[in-house]
């Protein structure tokens, strides 16, 4: 279960006041990361199916 947290909480050296300030700060870079990478996945896929549905793509 320790392996599991540990791919969601990073490891940094900086020393947080509380514990559960690091744990926000590490879930947020991966949330934000996450609508990042989600974000072009569903671009491409609109983008995709705007140009198959139109006639001008593939």
């Amino acid at each position: 279960m320790e392996n599991l947290q540990n791919d969601f909480v990073s490891n940094e050296k900086r020393k947080y006041e509380w514990s559960l300030g690091k744990i926000l700060a590490s879930s947020l870079s991966g949330f934000i990361a996450g609508v990042v990478v989600a974000s072009l996945f569903f671009y491409s896929l609109f983008d995709l199916v705007w140009k198959a549905n139109s006639g001008f793509g593939l």
